[in-house]
């Protein structure tokens, strides 16, 4: 007769080893997750800002030339559009959401904003910023 006390308890440091492997995977996954969804919230919410601020276009030029390749955006109604927007979709909802650049070049409108980065549980050892940032033309045919 063998004995094999030897090797009894193997088989338990084995599945605690998995357990641990397998709950260290769902932590990383659901935060990559919640990474991924914060930025698609932003990159929508900048989309939409932006397509807000190419609609802002110059009036008087409009009505006095019609909708041509002269037709521009108005320089000072564009971050008034952008802003508007992102106070009517809840932006101010959004803990520390910063507008960090709003531009145009008359034809165009660059949106760029940023949110601290939230994650569920690697909070304390992931620190850094979700940047999104979009653009917008004029167009208009005639």
């Amino acid at each position: 007769m063998t004995s094999r006390s030897d090797d009894r308890g193997s088989v338990l440091i084995l599945g605690v080893g998995w357990v641990a492997v397998c709950l260290l995977s769902l932590v990383v996954l659901i935060d990559a997750s919640a990474a991924f969804l914060q930025r698609r919230q932003l990159v929508s919410l900048a989309d939409a800002a932006a397509l807000a601020g190419a609609q802002a276009i110059d009036l008087d030029a409009y009505y006095e030339h019609g909708a041509s390749a002269a037709t521009r955006l108005a320089p000072g109604l564009v971050p008034v559009r952008v802003r508007d927007h992102l106070d009517r979709a809840g932006a101010g909802s959004i803990d520390g959401l910063v507008l960090e650049e709003v531009s145009s070049d008359g034809q165009g409108v660059r949106v760029r904003l940023s949110t601290p980065l939230r994650l569920p549980f690697l909070a304390d050892l992931v620190d850094g910023r979700v940047v999104a940032e979009s653009w917008a033309r004029l167009s208009l045919t005639g």
